[in-house]
């Protein structure tokens, strides 16, 4: 009978404890459970048909967009250059009534979750006079929300030239109408190509956080080389040979119209490119690339890694310019630094100080350990931009946005030394893990938080807090 009572009150025990042990994993997978709906993005993914006409004096869109609320009744904004006059703008086929503080455009909303805008605007540019000014990654400092040159044009969403929030991925489906005369490069490949009334429209289809593009006149050209290599096709658009610049000597720009030297400086333009792309591919992950263009541009300034296409000043396209691994750090682009969160608050170490050094370290590949040394050494007295030396400190890299006088200084040369800093504490292998685990996610907005949590999943927590305590 005791050992009956003694079992009955064991059995009761156990029983207890497995509620207990039972609610406990309940409250988690709950917590769990709204854990995870906290990390979804609180956007759904909008839905944008945008038609673009180029004519002389500017580009007609007419945009369509399905979005979806998080909340009725909310006031809702878009992020949309002011610069641009909206010639027609409709909410569920209704005027929309808005206001406009700098590049904001708010609106009251319907009390519906779900709603269609329509616009209908012009985009100022010019195919006959030059601009001189150049678009600012600050908001609204700038004329027009297009950069361009004479003949070329590029937009993309820095320049908010359509409505768009940003940390937010969408369904585009976009034509661009053009004359005969021109072509257009966009981030994916075209999905159609057909002549319509004298013209070529280019058709795209495509899930991402952005729909960057660049026309231009196709005779302009004075080369199109096609290279295939393992499988990838390499497409280059090289503009005229006269007056070449070659490099720069004693601060001054030495042109030349010596054909043999122009071809060696653009079959080492070439040959630097596949070579990055190889070590890009073995170093951080493999990319199924198809065709990748290169397109030298007159628009001052301009480089740019947008996916199927990669744009170069003609000013960069130099000895010197390749042997600082401008191209390079381009392409680096289409593995690191386009769906961060320096897009949406203009913050870019995650952007450009860690694609800059990676694209280092594929410099030092073929230059050597001691080159890629000075580089760095270069990056931290600022010995490239001939100005003070001075220190920072790594929260001032992690907090630079574009703007200010010394903002490239510190994004592109001290935010590289505190990367390089880092990788002497851990190591080359552990920095290239983490830098995979953090920008491989597809479809993710990269920001500092993800590589945080894999530094710290890592174990390399008390190494990176070290950077807070040095300054360079």
């Amino acid at each position: 009978m005791l050992r009956h009572e003694i079992f009955k009150t064991v059995r009761v025990r156990d029983f207890m404890k497995m509620k207990v042990v039972f609610f406990c994993i309940i409250i988690f997978i709950s917590f769990s459970c709204i854990s995870l709906k906290a990390q979804k993005s609180e956007n759904e993914p909008w839905n944008y048909k945008i038609n673009i006409e180029l004519n002389d004096s500017s580009l007609l869109v007419n945009l369509n967009i399905k979005f979806t609320k998080t909340k009725t009744g909310q006031k809702n904004f878009f992020l949309f250059n002011h610069y641009i006059q909206i010639e027609e703008a409709l909410l569920d086929e209704e005027p929309l009534i808005f206001t406009r503080s700098n590049d904001t455009l708010r609106f009251e909303s319907f009390q519906k979750k779900e709603m269609t805008l329509f616009m209908k605007y012009r985009i100022p540019c010019s195919l006959t006079e030059s601009s001189k000014v150049i678009a600012s990654y600050s908001d609204s400092i700038y004329a027009y929300p297009v950069l361009f040159d004479t003949s070329q044009i590029f937009c993309e969403r820095f320049n908010k030239w359509y409505p768009v929030l940003y940390d937010n991925f969408a369904n585009y489906k976009v034509t661009i109408l053009v004359p005969k005369t021109h072509k257009v490069f966009a981030y994916y490949p075209e999905s159609n190509y057909k002549e319509i009334d004298g013209k070529i429209e280019y058709s795209y289809s495509c899930f991402d956080e952005d729909f960057p593009f660049f026309i231009t006149p196709i005779n302009i050209f004075y080369q199109h080389k096609v290279i295939q290599h393992n499988n990838i096709i390499f497409e280059f658009y090289f503009l005229p040979r006269h007056r070449r610049l070659v490099s720069i000597k004693e601060n001054k720009p030495v042109f030349v119209s010596d054909s043999t030297q122009i071809d060696s400086l653009l079959s080492i333009s070439v040959n630097r490119s596949i070579s990055a792309i190889e070590w890009y591919n073995a170093n951080l992950w493999q990319k199924e690339i198809k065709t990748l263009s290169f397109v030298e541009t007159g628009i001052l300034g301009l480089g740019a890694g947008l996916g199927s296409f990669i744009l170069m000043d003609r000013i960069l396209m130099n000895m010197e310019a390749i042997d600082k691994y401008a191209i390079s750090h381009e392409l680096s682009h289409i593995w690191l630094g386009i769906h961060t969160e320096y897009l949406a608050k203009g913050k870019f170490f995650m952007g450009e100080s860690i694609p800059e050094y990676i694209n280092l370290m594929f410099y030092e590949s073929w230059a050597g350990n001691d080159a890629f040394e000075k580089a760095i050494q270069d990056k931290i007295n600022l010995t490239l931009f001939e100005v003070p030396f001075y220190t920072v400190t790594f929260e001032q890299v992690l907090n630079q946005r574009k703007g200010d006088s010394q903002a490239d200084e510190i994004i592109y040369h001290k935010g590289v030394a505190f990367v390089h800093e880092f990788q002497k504490l851990i190591g080359r292998d552990k920095l290239l893990k983490i830098v995979r685990e953090t920008y491989s996610v597809p479809n993710h907005f990269v920001s500092l938080k993800d590589f945080e949590n894999s530094i710290k999943s890592n174990d390399c927590w008390k190494e990176y807090l070290k950077l807070y305590e040095i300054e360079l």
